[in-house]
């Protein structure tokens, strides 16, 4: 299943990237995401490269129909990896929904546009479980859209640290 997200940013886009490159941004985030559980695995800013991996554990968004049970629970455990070239401002991430046989990758640009900067992810979700497969695709993309939700307005309260 292939879609695109949009999160609007109430600060430009050099504002945005600047936390985007920010370990404590992600750290702050998820904080306030009420994760149940995180931590950095690995961290890295080498020039114009960032790269951070996270395990974070987070109430599902989207609601969990019986069918899905068995793969995702009440919770979700990620494995998110964000890559960022920050002087071109695009990156990729990656998230690994533990428990679940189910591969979230996106591409990720960030511009000016609005009134401030807007990140446009092209998500790519995959299952690989026969039958039911694009069902859990359709629940894990929902997730996604409405995590996003939050993630927008978390992230604009924290971006006017930056700026």
């Amino acid at each position: 299943m292939q879609f695109t997200q949009k999160l609007d940013y109430v600060r430009d886009s050099d504002t945005v990237i600047k936390m985007f490159g920010d370990k404590d941004y992600f750290v702050r985030k998820f904080e306030l995401l009420n994760a149940r559980s995180f931590e950095v695995l690995e961290h890295e800013l080498d020039g114009d490269k960032f790269r951070i991996k996270m395990k974070a554990e987070l109430p599902m968004s989207a609601p969990v129909p019986g069918f899905a049970k068995k793969f995702v629970g009440d919770t979700v455990t990620l494995v998110e990896t964000d890559s960022w070239n920050l002087s071109t401002k695009t990156g990729s991430i990656e998230v690994d929904v533990k428990g679940a046989p189910v591969d979230a990758t996106g591409i990720m640009t960030l511009t000016d546009g609005g009134k401030g900067a807007v990140n446009s992810i092209d998500w790519t979700v995959k299952c690989s479980v026969p039958l039911i497969g694009k069902k859990l695709e359709k629940l894990i993309a929902d997730d996604i859209n409405a995590k996003g939700a939050d993630d927008e307005r978390i992230s604009n309260e924290i971006v006017a640290d930056y700026g």
